[in-house]
């Protein structure tokens, strides 16, 4: 366990100044600087797959540009409009329970486990990784390894290497125990986004939000269960995915924030394939939320194609909204496509699509609906909850600024239908397929749901509390009334 603390703790540094310049003094600090160096250590995997080299020597490269950058840009004194950090007791708080949910269930790294996946896919990438430039690219080569998905992201197999360089390949568990600091640093992430829900609240609904971050911690071991905590990197993208969804459509528009959910969703591209498809889909949606789309242009066509005359308007501003929207999606997702880009230009690609499946699509279609479905049992419970919480406290949500709970569900739906494709129109058996893939491709689904009721749990407390306030406020003249009025 020490040396699984050495390899965090050296995936943290490189990632702590950013994340400092970031998210400041809150709690989210603690977890997102792992994430970063996690992130650093795949843009150099990507770096000695396209370039050559080691990965130890393009990290230590990426993680100097990195913070020599972040210095500079403090020297320069550019900073983030950072909200205001919370009081250092309610970070405090925070962070003690958010690290208590996450340290109950990282207790099993004690039985060192690992997966088959783990085995077969993540630890024998890792291995590739950190044998250099030359054993990476004709490893994922090797038609041998086809059965391991050579196509999938870096993210995983470069924090494995980077642990292998600082102590070597003799405990080979080290690699999928590093998988599962990860997975909790992300779900920590998403805990730290629940929390700051009641950030700048009343005190009973800052501590309710706090339960309530700590809660999805453990939920989201629970949704995940052994593939939590046995080397598998589907919590890890999922959960990362879950707090970009937090930070960037829920949470109230800044820059902190967006920012903290572009690293969620670069996490969860260069993590698998199911997370780079999803976490394109978010960057779309935010840059929606941030950058929103105007009917002007459809008003000016309509008035054009009745003949009315219209002040004509410069083409610069439009083109620049629609640049920022895309650079709002490709700079974060950028090393995710460059590493994809990669792959197919060296003719690698997965078995899932590699030959037609001879099973029908509509017997495919009717055994993944069902297969999915069996793991959304949360979906229904959701449903009503959105359904009740529009209809009683849509206007407490939006003075909170909080984002609409559709953008919420459009990312739900749009992984569901991606991995729903998938299955539809893949080459595996379906029924084997589902078997022993769709408790794990519907993670994602899962935790955002779950923590969508956690949302509108906060702020029902916060309207319950708001309520009690008032009651209490105008029953005092009542009972003085009631007591013939004041006493000299």
């Amino acid at each position: 366990m020490t040396e699984l603390l050495v390899v965090i703790a050296g995936l943290g540094a490189p990632g702590f100044l950013l994340a400092l310049a970031v998210a400041g003094a809150s709690p989210v600090l603690v977890f997102l600087a792992p994430l970063i160096g996690a992130g650093l250590a795949a843009v150099a995997a990507v770096l000695e797959l396209g370039v050559g080299g080691s990965l130890l020597a393009w990290y230590v490269a990426v993680a100097v540009i990195a913070n020599v950058a972040v210095v500079a840009l403090w020297l320069a004194r550019v900073r983030f409009p950072a909200p205001a950090d919370p009081p250092w007791e309610w970070s405090i708080l925070t962070l003690a329970v958010v690290l208590v949910a996450l340290i109950i269930p990282l207790r099993a790294l004690r039985a060192e486990l690992i997966g088959w996946d783990a085995n077969s896919i993540w630890l024998t990438h890792a291995l590739m990784v950190s044998g250099g430039h030359h054993a990476l690219v004709s490893g994922l080569k090797n038609p041998v390894y086809l059965f391991s998905n050579p196509d999938y992201p870096p993210l995983v197999p470069a924090a494995g290497g980077l642990a292998f360089a600082l102590f070597g390949r003799g405990d080979l568990h080290i690699a999928p125990g590093t998988t599962v600091l990860l997975n909790a640093c992300a779900l920590g992430v998403v805990g730290a986004g629940i929390a700051a829900l009641g950030s700048g609240r009343r005190q009973l609904t800052r501590l309710g939000a706090i339960a309530a971050g700590g809660a999805i911690c453990l939920v989201g071991f629970a949704v995940a269960g052994q593939f939590g905590v046995n080397g598998y990197t589907d919590l890890l993208w999922a959960a990362a995915a879950v707090g970009a969804v937090i930070w960037g459509l829920v949470l109230p528009r800044g820059t902190q924030a967006l920012v903290i959910a572009w690293i969620c969703a670069a996490v969860a591209t260069l993590t698998k394939n199911e997370g780079l498809t999803t976490g394109l889909a978010l960057l779309v949606l935010i840059a929606l939320r941030y950058r929103p789309l105007t009917l002007s242009w459809v008003r000016r066509l309509r008035r054009r194609s009745e003949g009315r005359r219209f002040p004509d308007v410069a083409a610069w501003p439009v083109a620049r909204e629609w640049a920022e929207r895309a650079g709002f999606v490709v700079v974060p997702a950028l090393p995710g496509l460059v590493w994809a880009g990669l792959i197919h230009r060296l003719g690698i690609s997965d078995r899932f699509f590699e030959s037609p499946s001879s099973e029908t699509l509509v017997l495919r279609a009717h055994a993944t609906i069902d297969g999915m479905a069996a793991q959304l049992a949360v979906a229904p419970v959701a449903a009503a909850v959105l359904v009740a919480g529009c209809c009683l406290l849509r206007r407490d949500r939006e003075r909170a600024r909080f984002g609409n709970p559709a953008w919420l569900w459009l990312a739900c739906l749009a992984s569901l239908l991606t991995i729903f494709a998938t299955y539809v129109f893949g080459g595996y058996e379906i029924y084997g397929w589902l078997t022993y893939s769709v408790n794990r491709t519907t993670i994602f689904a899962q935790l955002l749901l779950y923590a969508e009721l956690a949302i509108w749990l906060v702020i029902a407390l916060d309207t319950a509390f708001a309520d009690d306030r008032v009651q209490q406020r105008n029953a005092t003249p009542s009972a003085v009334s009631a007591a013939g009025g004041p006493r000299s």
